[in-house]
């Protein structure tokens, strides 16, 4: 089904997939609990739907644009959605306890965790291999997340491959938002925020303290249920056994790896690793079927 989507309309399907997630999202600012700026997000959404719908004037705008300088509007057309993935990230814990007024879903995982595993794995997975060489692998692995999400569409990008780069860019939208919409409406703190970290020897590692340093500076609090970190970067070791299979099986192992160190560096509720599995993969799966829907949409 990919290969029926032509460019344009594989793009115009990205924008309304973008457009869907912001007015979605952006519902989260109806509800009474509002931040102060919350009329400054909601213009911000409101203008970015109307931008991505391309309703007038903006759409003779971008015309205009594109028509003046082709090739800058080529490169923003298949590189914004990435680019402003981590503003949208930012705001998730605003638009979430506008929602819930910081309310947090963690008692319902940490219930779940009893039941499936007896217990909190990601209290006790690293107290019982406390292995300094382990850890610091599973923390490399952890980190691996950001080369895992930009690595594969740079690399068909600079190899003019931007059928392929469309593909794989809206696959890794559609699990973002995915996962995002959750964060906004089901948010979870995850057991970084409620439990102490590993410490010891396994503290004093470089990968452990940066991953805690980059945890530190960017978490958005909420953000745990279903893990995003697993969810995409599973939608993207399966879309790279379709378009980069030379490199697949080493994001096959990068991506377990995360997995795993997500747990054991208490980042995530396991329970949190697997639905983050499960809709990494219906994302992936439905993608091609959501970017034909969506380009027809557009062309009506």
């Amino acid at each position: 089904m990919w290969q029926q989507i032509p460019e344009d309309t594989a793009r115009a399907a990205l924008r309304r997939l973008f457009a869907v997630y912001l007015a979605i999202s952006g519902n989260a600012l109806l509800f009474p609990h509002r931040p102060a700026a919350w009329g400054l997000l909601a213009f911000l959404h409101g203008i970015g739907v109307l931008i991505l719908l391309q309703v007038n004037p903006f759409r003779e705008v971008c015309g205009s644009l594109t028509r003046r300088w082709p090739r800058v509007a080529s490169v923003v057309a298949d590189w914004y959605a990435l680019a402003i993935m981590p503003f949208l990230y930012s705001e998730l814990a605003i638009l979430n306890a506008t929602v819930h007024q910081g309310r947090y879903f963690d008692g319902w995982i940490q219930g779940w965790e009893l039941r499936l595993f007896g217990g909190q794995p990601s209290r006790e997975l690293a107290r019982a291999f406390p292995n300094p060489i382990l850890s610091e692998l599973l923390h490399f692995f952890y980190l691996s997340y950001y080369l895992i999400i930009f690595g594969p569409p740079l690399y068909l990008y600079l190899r003019r491959r931007i059928r392929d780069h469309q593909r794989v860019v809206f696959t890794l939208m559609l699990a973002f938002f995915g996962h995002y919409l959750f964060f906004v409406y089901l948010p979870v703190q995850g057991p970084r925020y409620l439990f102490p970290p590993p410490v010891g020897a396994l503290a004093q590692g470089p990968m452990y303290r940066l991953a805690h340093a980059l945890l530190e500076a960017g978490s958005s609090q909420g953000s745990a249920f279903p893990s995003s970190h697993v969810g995409v970067t599973v939608a993207q070791t399966a879309m790279a056994f379709l378009v980069w299979r030379r490199v697949a099986p080493a994001l096959a192992v990068a991506s377990a790896g995360l997995a795993v160190g997500a747990v054991y560096g208490g980042f995530h509720y396991a329970t949190d690793v697997l639905c983050g599995l499960v809709l990494g993969l219906a994302l992936f799966a439905g993608a091609p079927r959501v970017a034909s829907w969506l380009g027809k949409k557009a062309q009506d």
